[in-house]
């Protein structure tokens, strides 16, 4: 069910006839409930089964664990809530490419053992971590247990959010689903504001899918400034689809009073890796600093130890992603961007960028953005191609456009879009968040300017997409 769907608008309004009047009482949480089993069970039912596991293996541990002081007992709990979640993971995601790599390492008869119907469940990634995060910060006193099993259900399985994040943290979701803030014209408002932005960026996202897609379907037969193109556009392509999401999954949350994270931040106007990171998939990007990096030992053991902890930090995000040797390589490139910020943090004086003012500041930032946009995309490479191979033969192609450049025809269409983009990421890095024009304080001239920007953003995306066939979301194969 996509939210740009005549599907999902009957589906939410329905759950608003049911849940508005109980919003405030204990029954509305069971109408989040139910809405939102509906809403992952219409991609595939059978799965349901899945996300409750989740749910109870998680609940009776963090009981458990709020009962239990012995703290080899409360390893154990612990270990067993990420053993189960990253094995749901582990079988549904990673089963078949154990198999493919030990098989080509030569291990007999380990090609039988291949199972070739395993579905992938929808937005497992996003709900295992948002459900495991819990366990591990009651082990880690971080969060007191929750007590009722429909609470914890409701911020596990919370539908605008569900299948492709971000990824909440309880301390922040689940005290909004209990007590929602009052629905007010400004919050009605601002949440159409959002929901039509995300819809323009998901018609732009499918824009750019139309020149992307064939391109990477045969590589080997695509020119090299197409494959060239293909890549830096997929890089907006990415952000547009799952921003368009976020938004969209934001205002649909808004419009009930509950606010979900930001989570992204204008991160192609990103100057370093690390600013990158800061701002990108920010609800992975703490999730990973949080539960993996900290828990490697993060920078408090020297450099190498730190150097090696961003690395195996980027490389199991590249992994959470996708099984294959694709997504290992771009785990890696973006652990290589880190380790290379890192040391040059380390090796540059203090105060020498503060010391820099006037043409010389404006170009460093210049190279040092122009650099980070050149690495991001090229990275992207590997998370869009198909296979490891097809990404060699999309290298080789690229090797080929830098000896000889050229630009292909649909390159206008593409600046034009890029032009639009970077107006609304400027807007977004370098306006306050108080002055946003989907967070300010509602007047009557206010609502005027945000009701037409937000059908401006409609009927721009309804152009185009009409006509061309519903694409889900990106990440919802993660």
């Amino acid at each position: 069910m996509l939210f740009h769907t005549p599907t999902f608008l009957a589906f939410f309004l329905l759950f608003l006839a049911c849940y508005l009047p109980l919003r405030k009482r204990e029954a509305g949480v069971w109408v989040i409930i139910l809405f939102s089993n509906i809403f992952y069970g219409w991609w595939n039912w059978k799965f349901l089964w899945l996300l409750w596991a989740t749910i109870l293996v998680d609940y009776t541990l963090g009981r458990l664990l709020g009962k239990v002081q012995s703290p080899g007992l409360r390893r154990a709990l612990v270990g067993a809530s990420v053993a189960t979640n990253l094995g749901f993971l582990g079988f549904f995601k990673y089963y078949n490419f154990f198999i493919a790599t030990i098989t080509s390492a030569g291990m007999a008869g380990a090609g039988s053992w291949h199972i070739a119907d395993i579905t992938l469940p929808v937005g497992i990634s996003f709900y295992v971590f948002q459900s495991m995060s819990y366990t591990i910060n009651v082990y880690r006193r971080h969060q007191e247990p929750i007590r009722s099993l429909p609470h914890f259900a409701a911020f596990v399985c919370y539908f605008p959010q569900l299948v492709a994040g971000p990824i909440e943290r309880l301390g922040h979701l689940l005290p909004q689903i209990l007590k929602p803030a009052p629905i007010t014209p400004d919050r009605i408002t601002s949440a159409a504001f959002l929901f039509c932005l995300g819809f323009f960026r998901k018609a732009l996202a499918d824009t750019f899918a139309a020149f992307v897609d064939p391109v990477f379907a045969n590589v080997g037969a695509a020119a090299p400034a197409e494959v060239v193109f293909a890549v830096l556009g997929f890089g907006l392509q990415i952000y547009l689809d799952f921003t368009g999401y976020v938004d969209m999954a934001r205002g649909v949350s808004r419009m009930i009073g509950i606010e979900l994270m930001i989570n992204f931040n204008a991160p192609y106007l990103s100057t370093s890796p690390r600013e990158f990171w800061h701002r990108w998939h920010i609800s992975l990007s703490q999730w990973l600093r949080d539960y993996l990096y900290i828990s490697l030992g993060g920078n408090r053991h020297g450099l190498p130890r730190h150097l090696a902890n961003l690395m195996i930090t980027m490389l199991l995000g590249g992994l959470w992603h996708g099984a294959g040797l694709n997504f290992i390589v771009w785990g890696g490139l973006h652990g290589t961007y880190l380790v290379a910020n890192t040391l040059w943090d380390r090796w540059r004086p203090p105060g020498e960028r503060r010391a820099l003012h006037g043409p010389r500041a404006w170009a460093v930032t210049g190279l040092s953005w122009l650099g980070t946009w050149l690495a991001v995309n090229y990275a992207w490479l590997y998370f869009r191609a198909h296979t490891f191979e097809t990404a060699m033969v999309a290298n080789r192609k690229i090797a080929d456009w830098l000896l000889h450049p050229a630009i292909p025809a649909i390159a206008p269409g593409l600046a034009l879009i890029v032009m639009v983009v970077a107006a609304m990421e400027f807007i977004v890095r370098f306006t306050p968040d108080s002055g946003r024009l989907d967070m300010m304080e509602l007047t009557w001239p206010r609502a005027i300017v945000r009701g037409t920007v937000a059908g401006a953003f409609f009927v721009a995306g309804f152009i185009l997409l009409v006509g061309v066939p519903t694409q889900q979301f990106i990440y919802f194969q993660f």
